[in-house]
């Protein structure tokens, strides 16, 4: 897959706080929680919801009563900013091997066919909001 393994997680950790929201459920989320309705470690999820955080997706307050939400509606967060907030904007304009010196002058093997997918890809996660992906997102009714 394009996307690493933690922004694969980021996505689900989204799904899980916007069908908290579509449901009504706009309190916050104990990382624990949410740990648990994704499968995931707690401290890979803590990370995860800490860089989502640090990239104004979500919101987060410490306390008893604190956890993290999202900060916009998910109607209005796209594919592109979980990805470009885990592995950062540039993660699909680069090599597709993670080679520092391919460019269109020295071009590594794979260079002309990623240059042929990768717009498109950019343009497909720039235009597929969080709230597109819900429906196909299933999670055990009582845990979102």
């Amino acid at each position: 897959m394009v996307l690493s393994r933690p922004c694969q997680h980021a996505i689900w950790v989204m799904a899980v706080l916007a069908k908290r929201w579509a449901s009504g459920n706009r309190g916050w989320a104990k990382a624990k929680e949410i740990a648990d309705v994704v499968g995931l470690p707690v401290p890979m999820t803590a990370k995860v919801l800490q860089q989502l955080a640090h990239a104004g997706l979500l919101t987060s307050s410490r306390g008893q009563k604190g956890g993290f939400k999202l900060r916009r509606l998910p109607e209005s967060i796209t594919l592109a900013e979980i990805v470009g907030a885990v592995d950062g904007a540039e993660s699909l304009s680069g090599c597709v091997l993670g080679l520092p010196q391919c460019d269109d002058r020295h071009p590594c093997p794979l260079h002309a066919h990623w240059a042929k997918i990768r717009q498109p890809l950019l343009q497909f996660l720039a235009t597929v909001r969080l709230s597109d992906i819900l429906p196909a997102i299933a999670i055990p009714s009582g845990k979102a």
